[in-house]
Order: C-alpha cells, then structure tokens, then sequence
C-alpha cells in the first residue's frame, strides 16, 4: 500500500511551475536514483521526471518523486508501507521543501480525498508510523508460506522465515528501521540478469555476470529477480568479467554449479532468495571455469 500526497501550488497570480530539485535534495539531505526494470537503483538517475529520494543516512523504501506535472504547478509524493518512522519524516521535509519552493501549496491525500496543511502533515507522523508498524505486523502475519518482497530503496528484499516471525508481533518499527538500513548501506553489486531468447530452441537464457574483487549478492536460483515483464527463463548461465584487465573471460558456464562454487568461496545468507558472495579473484575464478571444462 503507499501514501500518495499531491502537492498542489496555490500562488496568488499564478501557480509555480519549476522545482530546484538540486536545492531540495541539498535541504532535506538526500540523495537519489531510479529504478530500472529489476527494481534495483541506478544512483545519480530521474527517469521521465521522477526519481526515488533516500537519506543515505537512514535508508528505506525510498521516496518517490514525481515532477511530471510540474508545468500545472503539481508535485507527487509517495512512500510505500511498511517503510521507517525515519523515512516518513523525510517524507514530511521533502512535501514541506515543496511548498517552501512553491511559496503556497496545498497537500492533497488522494485515496481519502482529504486536504492537509504542512503542520497538519507533520502532526500526522506518529499515526503514519503506527500505520506502518500495524501493515508490517499484518504482512508478516498473512505470508506464512509465501515470499514476502519488499522493493527497498536500492532493491528488492526477500524476507527471510526469521524476519517474518519477528516482525508479525514488533511493537516499534526501530528494528526494521535499523535492519533495511543495514542491508542497503553497504556497497555491494545486487546481481541482476541479462535475458535473451535463444533464435534456434525458442529457450529464454538468463546470463549473471560476476566480476573479480567485486563483493557482489547472487539469488541462489535463477529466477528470483523482480521484473513483472519479464519471461520465465527456461536456463541460466554465469560469465565473468576480470576488473583489473578489463576483460570478459571467454565462455559461459552453468549456473547451479556456480551457486556450488560461491558456497566454498564463503558466501553467507543475504536473505531468503539471495547470497552475499566474497570478493573472488581472477585465480578462483579461472580454478571455477578450469573444473567445468573437465
């Protein structure tokens, strides 16, 4: 479920049409990307006049913004629940910049078509909160015996058995908070596949690349990606790409026998789909490609 707040200028003479977004991710501290179509951010990007805002600080599910309809003085903002106490007060900051900007505004709630002033908004934030908390309880609860994905501000989280049993009962969202934080501060490379139709067999191929020194999450199966348009794939390979040449080693090899591979390597448990993967060097990369030959 998100929380879509349309900010609407309310100028005397005429409506404001522009936003300094530079200015606004300078004020309420935050940076930004977009998603591409495996909802993992490419950092630095809009796409089409949107973005999604995160405190680098304090990572969430990220903040979506939407400036296409700037040119009729209209700005949207948007976070999805659960999400953090923490980011639903950046929410606040970034719809409060907005109208600093515009110099009057309204804020409009959509969903319940219900009008709010900026201090009504601020107000608002522990009953968002508390929102937030009861559809985290909720959404634990109800996915037993199924995935539980939440696009995060950088990518996809797969919550684990364990995550979900903590959560059904959490009587604050500081846990989560500190945990989505944890999982997406780190530099790390999320894999994300390549798909191709094969011309001859009509196969859908899924190719991972992993890249020397990288450390880098890898799903344990192929096929746990987020990406609604995409194809079920029928086979996955990996290939590998050496950072300090430059160079993509010649060939592909199975998948399965790479996830084998990565656990003698001292990959850990990310989460319920996905590994962390060490970084692994052109010399245990050439031993992998060298055992498969065989």
């Amino acid at each position: 479920m998100a929380f879509t707040l349309v900010i609407q200028s309310k100028g005397l003479f005429s409506k404001a049409k522009s936003i300094d977004f530079a200015t606004l991710l300078n004020n309420c501290k935050l940076s930004y990307g977009s998603y591409n179509d495996f909802y993992t951010m490419d950092e630095g990007k809009t796409k089409s006049g949107t973005a999604i805002l995160f405190n680098p600080n304090r990572i969430g599910r990220g903040i979506f913004f939407d400036s296409r309809n700037i040119n009729k003085g209209e700005i949207k903002v948007e976070y999805n629940t659960p999400t953090t106490t923490a980011e639903i007060e950046d929410f606040v900051k970034v719809a409060k910049e907005v109208e600093r900007q515009f110099g009057k505004a309204s804020f409009h709630f959509e969903d319940e078509n219900k009008y709010f002033s900026s201090s009504e908004l601020e107000k608002m934030i522990p009953q968002m909160s508390e929102f937030s908390l009861k559809q985290l309880n909720e959404g634990s609860s109800k996915i037993d015996n199924a995935q539980y994905i939440l696009t995060l501000a950088k990518f996809p989280w797969y919550m684990d058995d364990e995550a979900k049993e903590k959560y059904k009962t959490a009587k604050t969202l500081d846990d989560f908070e500190e945990t989505i934080h944890g999982l997406q501060k780190d530099d790390v490379y999320y894999a994300k596949p390549s798909l191709f139709k094969d011309g001859k067999s009509g196969k859908i191929l899924a190719f991972y690349t992993l890249t020397s020194n990288c450390e880098s999450y890898f799903p344990v199966k192929p096929d746990s990606f987020l990406n609604f348009d995409a194809p079920k794939i029928d086979e996955a390979f990996i290939r590998f790409f050496i950072y300090e040449e430059e160079k993509v080693v010649e060939g592909h090899y199975p998948y399965d026998k790479f996830v084998e591979f990565i656990k003698e390597k001292g990959a850990t448990k990310f989460d319920a789909e996905r590994l962390r993967v060490p970084e692994i060097s052109k010399a245990e990369i050439m031993e992998f490609v060298e055992s498969v030959k065989q």
